[in-house]
């Protein structure tokens, strides 16, 4: 239908300033604006902001993610697990990107416990998304082949 679009809108409100210095980064990256804002927000280092006390909360996330993930695992290895293809891979790209921005906050958090940033952080997401072009590329593949 016109006017509907499969995916969600993200919007803000950048100062004049802050929207010169942005427009001026996308020009010179060569790529389009939604490439290049996409890019900048997974790719981009984590600043955390304020106390231990709010990074306790973030770990106290990921282990309630792992006695989830746990209860899931054994309810897959019983068979009492269910999901539709559809309702699976939601479930595994919602655990997939709050596994990821944890990561990402807690390497940020870093300096609040006297420890340093994990290195080469970038290259398992960059994997990552190289991996996803590699399947929709076979996929292509295959639909050629499959109507030759």
């Amino acid at each position: 239908m016109p006017g509907q679009h499969k995916e969600p809108t993200i919007t803000f409100r950048p100062s004049a300033w802050e929207k010169a210095i942005i427009d001026q980064r996308i020009a010179l990256s060569g790529m389009r604006k939604k490439d290049f804002l996409v890019r900048s927000c997974i790719y981009s280092n984590i600043v955390v902001v304020g106390k231990k006390e709010n990074i306790q909360r973030i770990v106290d996330a990921l282990q309630e993610m792992q006695m989830v993930m746990k209860e899931i695992a054994g309810q897959i290895q019983s068979g009492g697990f269910s999901l539709n293809d559809n309702s699976y891979q939601e479930l595994k790209n919602d655990y997939l990107a709050l596994t990821t921005a944890l990561v990402d906050i807690m390497n940020g958090a870093a300096y609040l416990f006297e420890k340093r940033p994990l290195q080469n952080q970038r290259d398992w997401k960059a994997e990552l998304e190289l991996e996803q072009y590699r399947n929709i590329l076979k996929m292509e593949e295959n639909k050629k082949t499959d109507t030759d």
